[in-house]
């Protein structure tokens, strides 16, 4: 998995507001763009809509590929087509569940050139990956209405 060609998302476990057709958009835009691979958390409403909508547009795009990335082995991960591989980061076993979240979260950021966000507010986990993002040399596009930069 090449960095340059790597998306990845933060959001908050909600996104009740969110067009999934603007989602959709923005995708294609970093599809068209040169990113082939994109890595997901699975961990709430937004990383799993990205994941369907990744999934869907495989049948346009065939060379893209969707990766579920688990902070822990015992991450509950529901049967699901949406994704090409479950991936295990090599060395997370020594992390307690709790802090491999976190570790997953910056794994994420780190292997990527790109991050697709819907961070609303400054608290909470989306928030903190966020903050990371911004303090790395990526691209970030956030789809959320407001965003305090505190």
């Amino acid at each position: 998995m090449e960095k340059k060609n790597t998306a990845t998302f933060i959001g908050h476990r909600d996104c009740t507001d969110l067009n999934s057709e603007i989602l959709r958009t923005e995708i294609i835009k970093f599809i068209e763009h040169g990113v082939t691979t994109f890595l997901n958390g699975g961990m709430g409403k937004f990383d799993w809509l990205c994941a369907r909508i990744i999934f869907e547009l495989k049948h346009n795009y065939p060379n893209i590929e969707n990766y579920l990335i688990i902070p822990y082995l015992s991450f509950h991960i529901p049967p699901t087509p949406y994704f090409d591989d479950v991936l295990y980061p090599e060395g997370f076993e020594k992390y307690h569940f709790k802090a491999a979240i976190s570790m997953r979260n910056q794994y994420l950021v780190d292997h990527s050139s790109y991050a697709l966000c819907y961070v609303l507010h400054s608290s909470g986990g989306a928030a903190k990956t966020y903050k990371y993002a911004q303090k790395q040399d990526i691209t970030i596009i956030n789809l959320a209405k407001q965003y305090p930069e505190t």
